[in-house]
This record gives structure tokens, C-alpha cells and sequence, in this order.
């Protein structure tokens, strides 16, 4: 069976690629139209292009393919299109990756658009399995913990807006990326939901410390209210300021995201690595970059 990637090229979609070249499985890798291929063509992927949205173009590059696994962002109103293409080309067993953002209390636009899709998905009458991973990270290349190590690195002294004590549970992008496949394979998850997240929850106390000591570094958290930080910067952005941070992630960084992934551990087996080793990781990776500048 021939597996299809949409969203191959992006941060987990690299890795949801080496994961199936691990299994030896046989698959293709599905790029915007004038994307660019030399990562794929480095791993010696074969690549077909369709825009997610055309649904008839999209079917076409379907064609021959048994499963999908989507790893684009179902938050850009894709989704329907991508379902009748699918069934369209009689593919019929499909992963999508969704997010926990779905649950947070903040109504962010993006949040009502990854809903209506979850919707779709699960009503297509389709062969669907959804994964919601939390906050990933575990490359330079992540848009996450990344900016958390560079700062640890340069300054002794971080600002933390609130208390630090809002719940987090960060999930290293190989464990995405093997549940992302590993769920393919498991009739027992066609038609259910499950969340994929890290090992344990951590504050974001925490989340700093565990940095800042795989990082080796001392670090003094200078605690900012937060309250009074998201009106000074709503103020702000009325304005038309435009700051390095933003009320919404303020707001964001002091509500609990954490997540069982109880369900993900009975359905198929699902074991993520602790944040400890995955953040060491992510700091080698770092250092090794940075060495090489």
C-alpha cells in the first residue's frame, strides 16, 4: 500500500517521513505546487504537488495511494476539500493531525476553523483517525522551546508573565511522528479522537528549570503580573504598537494545557519520552548548530 503525506515538508511532516522510511513502508510525499523538493529529494522521496484546497487536483495526485496521512494544518479551512478528494480516489483510511488548541479558553479564529474540521473529519462516513498533539518541540527548527533555549543561552535573567505554575506537557515531534504512523496500522482507532502529549505535565516553572539545566546555565525568573502585562499590551496593539510579545500569549502561557494521553497508551501503545531527555536533546542539537556557525 502506497501512503500519501500531505504537509511532508513542514516540521513534523520531515519526521513523519523518516518514521515511514524506518518501517520500510512505501509512500509519497504531497507538496504545494512550486515547493521546494530538495529535502525530499535528498531522501530520495517521491513527490507529487496539489494544492490542499483543490479538490479535484488534490484527487488526482491521490490516485494509487491506499491512506492518507495529513500532517498540513487542518486550521486553513482545507479539510472538506482534502475528505472529497479522498473519497474521490477511493482513498479511504486517513490520520489527520488536529492540536489541543481545540480546548483552550481563548477564541483565537483559527480555534473555530480546526473544530469545523475535526466535524467534517469525523462525519465524512471515512475510515478517520484524529491525533491532537500538544505544544511539539525537539529541533532548532521547532517553533516552541527553541525560543525559550536561545534565551536561556544568552541571558541569566528571564521574565515570566504570572505565577509560572500553569500547567504544560510538551511532546517531542518523534513521538507525533510515530503515533502519526503507528495509528495507521490500528482498526481500533478508525473513528476516534486522542490526545497526544508528553510524558507528564510540567509548570512552566518547571518547563525553565529543566532547560536551564540541560542547558547548564543558572537562570533567576523575574515574575511580571499578568494581569496588568495584558492590559499594558492590549493597550498597546489598540494603538498600532507593535511589541515582541502579544496579549493573546500571555493569556495562552497562564492556562493549564495539559493533556492525558491515557487513551493514545491503551488504543496503540503510545509511550512518549520524558521532557527531560527530549529538552537534553534538543540543547545538543542546538549546541552542535551553533558550533557549526
Amino acid at each position: 500500500m502506497t501512503i500519501a503525506v500531505s504537509g511532508a515538508n513542514g516540521f513534523t511532516g520531515r519526521f513523519v517521513c523518516t518514521e515511514l522510511q524506518r518501517r520500510q513502508r512505501s509512500f509519497i510525499a504531497l507538496l504545494r505546487p512550486g515547493s521546494d523538493t530538495a529535502w525530499m529529494d535528498a531522501q530520495q522521496i517521491p513527490v507529487r504537488f496539489a494544492d490542499l484546497n483543490q479538490t479535484e487536483q488534490l484527487s488526482k495526485q491521490l490516485i494509487g495511494c491506499g491512506a492518507l496521512l495529513n500532517v498540513a494544518s487542518i486550521g486553513f479551512g482545507a479539510a472538506p476539500a482534502i475528505l472529497e478528494a479522498c473519497r474521490s480516489a477511493g482513498v479511504r483510511r486517513s490520520v489527520f493531525v488536529s492540536t489541543t488548541a481545540i480546548f483552550t479558553q481563548l477564541n483565537a479564529g483559527s480555534k473555530v476553523v480546526r473544530q469545523a474540521a475535526e466535524a467534517a473529519i469525523t462525519s465524512s462516513g471515512l475510515d478517520t483517525t484524529i491525533l491532537r498533539p500538544t505544544m511539539i518541540y525537539g529541533t532548532p527548527s521547532d517553533r516552541n522551546m527553541i525560543r525559550l533555549i536561545r534565551w536561556l543561552d544568552r541571558w541569566p535573567v528571564l521574565p515570566v508573565f504570572g505565577n509560572g505554575r500553569s500547567l504544560q506537557q510538551p511532546v517531542h515531534v518523534s513521538d507525533v511522528a510515530w503515533a502519526v504512523v503507528q495509528v495507521l496500522d490500528a482498526p481500533g482507532t478508525i473513528g476516534r479522537q486522542f490526545n497526544i502529549s508528553g510524558a507528564a505535565s510540567l509548570t512552566y516553572n518547571d518547563v525553565v528549570r529543566l532547560t536551564a539545566q540541560a542547558i547548564g546555565r543558572r537562570v533567576q525568573r523575574f515574575h511580571l503580573p499578568a494581569r496588568l502585562m495584558v492590559a499594558a499590551l492590549q493597550a498597546s496593539e489598540r494603538l498600532g504598537l507593535s511589541l515582541p510579545i502579544k496579549a493573546e500569549q500571555v493569556l495562552r502561557l497562564n492556562e493549564d494545557k495539559a493533556f492525558s494521553h491515557e487513551e493514545a497508551a491503551d488504543a496503540f501503545g503510545y509511550t512518549p519520552m520524558a521532557f527531560e531527555q527530549g529538552i537534553q536533546q534538543e540543547v545538543a542539537l542546538f549546541r552542535s548548530h551553533s558550533d557549526g556557525l
